[in-house]
């Protein structure tokens, strides 16, 4: 009967993603420019039936790729994401010892919500103090209350993503607002809203739990209720088990794969705190393991769902099983080489906060969807990275409805939104971008290169970036520097690279204008736009 009401559950998974696949893009006739090997420019009016044909292909690959990753996660041990029936409101205590947060507090339908602070480690670069969070779970809709404490000069307040719609009243140094969908959000007060915020205030409105562990009586499950837990690192991931956390869970402790491993589930409400491995420098935290750890890529059938990691001075999630799900899991960090979440073939990432000084979201392993993610990126790293001296040469990932709500790049060169630093013999190929939304950020929105770094032997050799394709992009700031697209020679380039409706610096852009593209090392760039002036849906 469990295996039955699984079966049911992933069935409905399945139709809810081919549901949720984004409406087409805006349509020809389209007007642009493409920039070939050598310097050649073409104009481009009517349609681009090169272009759409990739990108229908990728969206068809990709949709079967969350067929074969919902039917595996059905097959898990307490692996139904669809959200549980309630209670309407489920709140978490503060762990004992875990200090609640001195700039904020919250209510949630005029019950308090404990409020944490994970404090900045990189203090030479990072230029936030702290950031704090709360976490609930909800049916139906609630009031959401977070008052700024002992905060002068305040004038207003704000939720972002914008694309969420979440109305805000403002008094006494409260912001007021409705949920009436789960969702992890940043609340901002004005004056305090444009980078860097020093003391960031995040709201994190779960569904529902549902498929819930028994705390005992289960041999498989590894279970971690209310309070804290101090595990240490190393702890092993094994095949066939269930590692829960409970809301209110506070877990000093971080999980490794020895091996491959299979049928794996790690899910709840708690939170994963690696600050216990910090050692408190950039080069030593580099050998530091990630804090859920799964390196082989022999492994299947994985689930990291609901839960939140802070302090991590390596990876949060290093999920590099096949038919992997990355669900609503919540990452704070702040090391140069701190990174997000990267998940292995055949992945669905989906609906995560991701704050990361290293690269956000990394999408070096192919068939990939990645949507409905908020981004706020720190000073190093790439909201959205496509290669960093990939030897392999991954192929179909499709990536939309994604927002970055800041991206605090003001240092670092070859820093960008969406970044290619690719020195490997692969060819990472066949990228899909569309309807993705960025809100404060201005440094630079693309940095595309096949380009030599000093952590790459070039006696390697070089691939090439091919087929990537960026729809209905918009960014609501002016950068800084001009988009990037570049190989690094006349046989290894950035070729077939795509800008359809890409609206930033205060137009949709239809040339090269606010681009710099090489010459002798790309071809087949082209940047276009919709005659029909819309530009975005």
């Amino acid at each position: 009967m469990q295996m039955r009401k699984i079966l049911v559950a992933g069935l409905a998974i399945v139709l809810l993603a081919v549901a949720a696949s984004p409406a087409a893009a805006n349509g020809a006739p389209y007007t642009g420019k493409q920039y070939d090997f050598g310097g050649t420019v073409t104009n481009i009016n009517g349609s681009i039936g090169t272009v759409d044909t990739i990108a229908n292909s990728i969206a068809s690959s990709t949709a079967a790729t969350l067929n074969d990753v919902a039917a595996h996660r059905a097959t898990l041990p307490y692996g139904d994401i669809t959200p549980g029936a309630g209670p309407a409101l489920s709140l978490y205590p503060g762990p004992a010892g875990v200090p609640a947060s001195n700039w904020y507090t919250a209510t949630v339908d005029n019950q308090s919500s404990f409020v944490y602070k994970a404090t900045a480690a990189k203090t030479d670069t990072n230029r936030e103090a702290d950031t704090s969070w709360t976490s609930f779970s909800f049916a139906g809709s609630v009031t959401v209350k977070v008052t700024a404490v002992g905060q002068s000069g305040l004038t207003g307040c704000q939720v972002r993503p914008q694309s969420a719609a979440i109305a805000t009243s403002f008094a006494a140094n409260t912001c007021t607002f409705t949920m009436s969908n789960p969702k992890n959000v940043s609340v901002e007060f004005a004056p305090n809203i444009h980078n860097p915020i020093a003391h960031p205030m995040l709201v994190f409105a779960n569904p529902p739990e549902n498929d819930v562990p028994p705390a005992t009586g289960d041999p498989n499950v590894l279970y971690f209720g209310p309070g804290v837990h101090d595990i240490g690192a190393g702890n092993a991931i094994t095949s066939g088990k269930t590692i829960y956390l409970a809301g209110g869970a506070w877990v000093k402790g971080a999980f490794i794969a020895n091996g491959p491993v299979s049928n794996v589930t790690i899910k709840g409400r708690g939170v994963f705190d690696g600050k216990f491995m910090d050692l408190g420098d950039q080069e030593l935290n580099k050998d530091q393991p990630g804090m859920i750890d799964i390196a082989d890529q022999a492994s299947q059938n994985l689930l990291v769902e609901g839960v939140t990691f802070v302090n991590a001075p390596r990876f949060n999630v290093r999920a590099l099983a096949q038919y992997t799900t990355i669900e609503n899991v919540k990452t704070m960090s702040w090391w140069y080489s701190t990174d997000g979440m990267v998940a292995g073939n055949k992945s669905l990432v989906e609906n995560n906060f991701v704050k990361s000084n290293d690269d956000s979201i990394k999408l070096f392993w192919g068939d990939q969807v990645t949507r409905k993610n908020t981004v706020w990126q720190l000073e190093n790293g790439a909201p959205f990275m496509i290669s960093w001296n990939l030897a392999n040469s991954p192929t179909n990932f499709h990536v939309y409805d994604n927002d970055v709500i800041h991206a605090e790049h003001y240092q670092i060169q070859k820093s960008g939104i969406f970044r290619a630093l690719h020195a490997g013999p692969g060819t990472p190929s066949r990228y899909l971008f569309e309807n993705i939304r960025v809100e404060n950020a201005n440094w630079r929105l693309f940095y595309l290169a096949v380009d030599n770094n000093k952590w790459y032997d070039p006696a390697l050799g070089y691939g090439e970036l091919d087929q990537l394709i960026f729809r209905n992009i918009r960014a609501q700031t002016n950068f800084q520097y001009p988009s990037i697209v570049q190989g690094i020679d006349s046989t290894h380039k950035a070729r077939n690279i795509n800008f359809v409706n890409v609206y930033t610096d205060g137009a949709c852009q239809a040339d090269a204008s606010r681009f710099s593209i090489a010459p002798g090392s790309t071809n087949a760039v082209r940047i276009v736009k919709s005659t029909d002036g819309s530009c975005w849906t």
